[in-house]
This record gives structure tokens, sequence and C-alpha cells, in this order.
């Protein structure tokens, strides 16, 4: 197999399970010095990280565990410099680390809230500025952020999601979008995947999305390569980019935002509140 990340060294939070072990198990594949980051321990005690470490390391790959958390500057400090002192630098991070519990907003406590945004929004802040740090002076790197399109689809279907888990990924956005603008004249790039698949988060199979096509396939492993090319020296131009990833099926979102993408209305003056809603009713009905 050709070795895209060669010499390359990456970090993988949330890499004991799911998406983050799947992109882990790739990236060793394809010859990068993994660092694989996670908290969690199975049903035995056994670190999640430990195992897919023994994974890598059983094909020849090299790869050494974390248990910080990413939610907060000290752990991911320490995620980072697992990276540095065992690699000598870092290339890649990939934002892995998550955590779910469906709750609808009246019922949602500030600890339930706290929880989700700390993880996932605070956790891809804290990773991304250490990362910063090694990467800029390095002039390259390669960011990839995991989104979801919980941000901006909830399916008709549900009953209720998590207010808190769609702020956060829609969070995500927001910060790849200003990062891969503040850090592209440093050669660093940062992406954000949106991804479908079946994991312990998010266990089954789900169907079809607004117009995303229902999956086939729904193991990490289709994921997984997307997230790995992203990290690739291959894929410099890309950068800023939103890209959805389930199986057989990857879609490049259109930049957010956009005004080519949007209806502009232009008025002949202050607008009155009749001509707002003649106009604007007109648009989105």
């Amino acid at each position: 197999m050709t070795q895209w990340l060669e010499d390359k060294s990456a970090v993988i939070t949330g890499g004991g399970n799911g998406i983050g072990r799947a992109t882990a198990l790739e990236m060793a594949q394809l010859g990068a010095k993994v660092v694989v980051a996670d908290i969690g321990k199975d049903a035995n005690g056994a670190r999640t990280a430990d195992k897919v470490v023994a994974e890598i390391v059983s094909k020849n790959g090299v790869a050494v565990a974390n248990y910080d958390s990413v939610t907060t500057a000290e752990g991911a400090a320490g995620i980072v410099e697992t990276a540095t002192k065992n690699f000598g630098r870092l290339d890649i991070l990939v934002n892995c680390a998550g955590n779910f519990k469906s709750r609808p907003t009246v019922d949602m406590t500030d600890e339930d809230w706290n929880s989700i945004i700390d993880v996932h929004l605070r956790g891809h802040f804290n990773c991304i500025r250490a990362a910063a740090r090694v990467m800029i002076p390095q002039k390259a790197g390669r960011i990839i952020n995991i989104s979801s399109r919980a941000a901006g689809i909830v399916p008709a279907n549900a009953p209720f999601g998590n207010s808190a888990y769609s702020a956060a990924k829609a969070g995500i956005l927001g910060l790849t979008t200003a990062n891969a603008v503040e850090f592209e004249q440093y050669g660093i790039t940062v992406n954000a995947i949106l991804p479908s698949a079946d994991t312990t988060l998010f266990p089954g199979k789900r169907g079809r999305i607004g117009d995303l096509p229902a999956p086939n396939f729904v193991e990490p492993e289709y994921v997984a390569p997307v997230i790995a090319y992203l990290a690739t020296d291959q894929a410099q131009p890309i950068t800023g980019r939103y890209i959805y990833a389930c199986g057989e099926d990857v879609c490049v979102f259109a930049r957010p935002l956009a005004v080519s993408s949007a209806t502009l209305l232009h008025g002949r003056g202050k607008w009155t509140i009749e001509e707002l809603h003649r106009t604007i009713s007109a648009v989105v009905s």
C-alpha cells in the first residue's frame, strides 16, 4: 500500500472507538505514527486507547496511547506533548472525541449542556490551540474537525435530539472556517467532516436525511479514508470545507454563507413590514 502519510505524526482524539479508532488504524496503515487519545475504558476496565495501540502495533505500525481529557487546556496540551515527545513533531490533528445524550431542551440541565459543549466545542478548541502552537513554527499541519449534520439538519421523524449537541457542532463549523483563514498563512489546513456511521454513540443504520442518500454501508471504516486523505500533502489546497462522509458517499458542501447560493433581496430604502412579508415569505415558502 502507498504510504501516503509516511513519517507523519498524528493525534486522534476519541481514538479508542468508532470513527476515531477506524481513523487511527487507517492512518497507521498509511504510514503515520499515531497518538491514540481516549479517556474511555471497556466493560472490563481496559483502556480503549491501549487496545487500539495494540492493534496498530500488531500490524507493524507505530502508536502510543494518551488518556488525557480534551475538556481542559492542560489535557489538550498533554495530548499534543505525547506526539512531540514520542515522534518529534505533530503533523495531523483529528478531533474525534465526543459524547451524546438525547435530551429535550426543557429537561436539559446545566450539567447536560456543559458536558456536551465541553467535550465537543471546547475540546476542539483546546486541541486546536495546543496543536497550532506546534504546527505554526513548522509552517505545516492538517487539522480535521468532526461536526455533524445536526448542526443544520435534524431529522423530521426524530422526537428530539440535543440542542447542546447541535449548537456545539454548529460552533465547530464556525471554528473550522475561522481557523482555516487564520492558519492558511502557515500552511495549515482546517476542514470539517460531517460523518454518519454506526458507532457506540449513534448505533444502527440511519435513513435518508434531506437530499442526502440513505447509506448502504454504515461502518466507521468507510469514513476513515476521507479523513486520512485530508491529512495528506496532496490535500494542501483543500481548507475551510465541510464534507459529508457515509459509506460510499462523499458530499462536499458549498462554502457556508456564500452569496452565490443565496437569494439577495434589494430594497429601495428602508424596508416596511408589509414589503418584508411579501418578499421574504415568497422566498422561503
